[in-house]
């Protein structure tokens, strides 16, 4: 009777090893995808609240627009938050409607956005001028009459600076979204006025 091999401790090692560092490529595979998804979908609520307040700014007769902020993550990593704003009879003030649809965007630390107005690159404001009762006015503007400022945001990683995401706009609020470098739009968003 024989009896079959069995198998040493450092063949052993070697395919627990193996089984680990397929595990630890997956995770990073998978969390690098996580944040690139917030991105996206950050864009698209960007660009549906965006549709939102044009429409609400023309029948309201009340101008909306956007305040980006620079704000500090629970770990203490810097990003970019956009605030919803509305014109009323004092100053600029969180929207009276649709709070929840008005509610703040936070961009993922890892983006870096480059918010880009008539040629113009925005400076985010300080997390301070953030208070409604500061009245701080907001840098992208939604007017009554329905039309916005031709813009464009830029999303780009913070290690390497690659062009991730870039979203345009023309001042009746059609908007074009493009994935990295690519010149194809991925999506195509065209209000009603």
């Amino acid at each position: 009777m024989s009896f079959g091999r069995g198998f040493s401790l450092i063949e052993m090692l070697v395919v627990l090893f193996v089984i680990v560092l397929m595990t630890s490529l997956v995770t990073l595979n998978v969390n690098s995808g996580a944040s690139d998804r917030v991105v996206q979908e950050r864009l698209d609520t960007l660009v549906s609240v965006a549709e939102y307040a044009l429409d609400e700014a023309q029948f309201s007769g009340s101008d909306f627009g956007v305040l980006f902020a620079s704000s500090v993550s629970d770990q203490g990593e810097s990003m970019i938050t956009a605030h919803w704003r509305q014109r009323v009879p004092q100053g600029w003030r969180e929207p009276r409607l649709s709070q929840e649809v008005f509610s703040s965007l936070e961009f993922p630390p890892e983006a870096r956005l480059q918010i880009i107005l008539d040629d113009v690159e925005l400076v985010p404001v300080a997390s301070d001028a953030v208070d409604p009762r500061t009245g701080t006015a907001p840098q992208w503007l939604m007017s009554a009459s329905g039309e916005t400022q031709v813009g464009e945001l830029l999303v780009r990683s913070r290690d390497d600076d690659a062009l991730l995401w870039r979203l345009e706009w023309d001042s009746l609020g059609q908007f074009e979204q493009f994935r990295g470098e690519d010149d194809e739009p991925i999506s195509a968003y065209a209000l009603v006025p």
